[in-house]
């Protein structure tokens, strides 16, 4: 936090109320678990007043009426100002990212860059714009015609291919490539041969893509990220995928070409979409599943092949049951042949 403050203080910032008595120093944050002195916490609901009565914290965030017999700041939805106050411990951005060019960049006399900070080792490309209040982080590269919009965060070694789009106030993390070419090649006798990608990629206002996110630039045309989506690690998008707003991409999904994801689409870790599947606004995929098929609006799928989770964790539950049927089955089978007999090699499993 760039300055400790009173708990009274903090209620003041947060919107919430402090309730009179204890006016410790905050200088940090942390979980029930993990709290010491000093640390401000959260408590999520009423299953954690017990935890919350024991933690080490100094203060807490609690919804109104919730009694403690400690230091709290009373808010009507506790996880929500708590986010708000690990904002305030972020590291300075001008000490992450010093204002100015650093002197090792360079910028084509035909790019046009507004930014804040460019760091140590960037490489802008003719054409392309960066517009004021964004900063970018050591080795980032910027392509050609490339146009990355206000107040943007690109941290190390991320690469913006040529004439791919980013919006505003829209966060890259460590690695990640926007617009490298799409998988398309031709069978042929002569082996696979390059079908030219083209396209470009989209990534409209107040995205974040996490680290390592590969997003391919369409054959022709555009790949889309919709504003508001947030795309874990190392998720993959393909050529031509449309995702709608404000969807959440959880680590290592893949999502094959032509797909389109309505807005608030949410899915699981290792999420695997075959390529020209339609999802609905709304659904939710689990973990690992493998949606082959289209998914209606606002339908929870898991397994693979994926299906409505409720289906799912019934096949689930039969199958765990299967060993126990199959041994009773034989038994009966092994009833029905009388005393002394023997299958026959037919017969055995």
């Amino acid at each position: 936090m760039q300055q400790a403050l009173r708990l009274s203080e903090l209620a003041g910032r947060l919107g919430g109320r402090w309730r009179e008595g204890a006016d410790p120093l905050i200088t940090g944050a942390a979980s029930l678990a993990d709290a010491g002195p000093g640390d401000l916490s959260f408590v999520a609901g009423p299953g954690h007043i017990a935890e919350a009565k024991s933690s080490g914290a100094a203060a807490f965030l609690v919804a109104p009426g919730v009694e403690l017999g400690r230091p709290v700041i009373e808010v009507e939805r506790p996880y929500e100002a708590f986010a708000r106050f690990l904002a305030l411990q972020l590291p300075d951005p001008d000490r992450l990212y010093p204002p100015g060019v650093h002197p090792t960049a360079v910028i084509h006399p035909e790019a046009g860059v507004e930014a804040t900070s460019v760091g140590p080792y960037c490489v802008v490309g003719a054409g392309a714009t960066v517009g004021p209040g964004c900063r970018l982080g050591p080795h980032v590269t910027i392509g050609c015609d490339a146009s990355i919009g206000r107040d943007c965060v690109l941290h190390a070694q991320v690469t913006v291919r040529e004439g791919c789009l980013v919006g505003d106030r829209v966060i890259i993390h460590a690695g990640t490539v926007v617009g490298a070419d799409g998988f398309g090649y031709l069978p042929g006798p002569g082996g696979q041969a390059k079908i030219p990608q083209v396209g470009i990629v989209e990534v409209q206002d107040d995205v974040e893509l996490g680290a390592l996110v590969t997003i391919d630039r369409a054959t022709t045309g555009r790949t889309v990220i919709g504003a508001g989506s947030k795309l874990d690690n190392q998720v993959h998008i393909a050529h031509n995928v449309r995702i709608g707003r404000h969807c959440a991409l959880s680590a290592q999904t893949g999502v094959a070409g032509s797909c389109t994801l309505g807005d608030g689409v949410i899915t699981g870790g290792q999420v695997g979409i075959a390529d020209h599947i339609v999802i609905g606004d709304g659904a939710r995929i689990g973990a690992q599943a493998g949606v082959i098929r289209d998914v209606p609006a606002r339908a929870a799928m898991f397994g693979y092949p994926a299906l409505d989770f409720q289906e799912s964790f019934r096949i689930t539950a039969a199958l765990r049951r299967l060993p126990a049927a199959l041994a009773r089955l034989r038994a009966l089978e092994n009833h029905g042949r009388g005393p002394g007999t023997k299958a026959g090699p037919e017969q055995e499993t």
